[in-house]
C-alpha cells in the first residue's frame, strides 16, 4: 500500500508563492512545480520570468531543451494556471507564433482547487480503507482485500507466500489527520 506522502500534503496548501520579481527559491514550491510539469519546468520558469513573454522556441534555445519537450511542460503549466499563450500568424510565411507568459494572479484560486481534489480523494479513500479488510505479503509484494485475498486462498499472487493479516488503524489515523488539516486550511482561505 502506498503511504500517503506528508511533502505531497504540504505542496498541496502552497500560498501564493511565486511573485514577478523572485526567481523560484522556497523548496515546497520547487516540489509543486516538479510534480506537475518535471525538473525542467524550473528553467522554464526562470526564463518566463526573466524575459516576460517569450516565445517557445526561444524557451528551447535558452534552456538547451527539445522544442517539443519545452511545448509539453509548458502546456502543463497551462494547464495548472500558471502560465497563458497567444497565437499570432506570421503574414508571409503563414507560421503561427505561439508566445507565452506566467500567469500567476489565479495561483491562489488554482491551488485552492487542487486542495479540494486532493481533500475528496482523501475521503474516497478513507472510505476504503474504513469499509474493507487487508492481508497482505510478508515480503511487501501485494495488499489485498478480504475479498480479493480469499480468491487467491490467501497466498500472495505474485510469490506464493500466506499472506497476513494488515492493521490499517495507523493509516486510517494519518489520513483523517490529514483530512482535517485540509478542512481547516480551506475554511481558512
Amino acid at each position: 500500500m502506498k503511504k500517503i506522502r506528508a511533502e505531497w500534503s504540504v505542496q498541496i496548501w502552497l500560498v501564493c508563492i511565486l511573485s514577478e520579481n523572485v526567481i523560484i527559491e522556497d523548496e515546497v514550491t520547487k516540489e509543486f512545480i516538479l510534480e506537475i510539469a518535471g525538473d525542467e519546468a524550473l528553467d522554464i520558469i526562470e526564463q518566463l520570468k526573466e524575459k516576460g513573454e517569450t516565445t517557445d522556441e526561444d524557451i528551447a534555445e535558452n534552456v538547451e531543451c527539445d522544442l517539443n519537450n519545452v511545448r509539453k511542460i509548458l502546456y502543463k503549466l497551462y494547464d495548472n494556471g500558471l502560465a497563458d499563450y497567444s497565437r499570432s500568424r506570421d503574414e508571409k510565411s503563414g507560421w503561427i507564433t505561439y508566445s507565452w507568459e506566467l500567469t500567476l494572479d489565479n495561483i491562489d484560486s488554482v491551488l485552492k482547487e487542487r486542495k479540494k481534489v486532493y481533500l475528496e480523494e482523501l475521503e474516497e479513500r478513507l472510505e476504503y480503507e474504513e469499509n474493507n479488510v487487508f492481508y497482505v505479503c510478508p515480503d511487501g509484494h501485494e495488499r489485498l482485500t478480504f475479498e480479493e485475498a480469499s480468491e487467491e486462498q490467501f497466498e500472495c499472487p505474485e510469490c506464493g507466500k500466506q499472506m497476513v493479516h494488515y492493521d490499517d488503524d495507523r493509516d486510517i489515523k494519518e489520513i483523517k489527520e490529514t483530512i482535517e488539516e485540509l478542512k481547516e486550511d480551506l475554511e481558512n482561505s
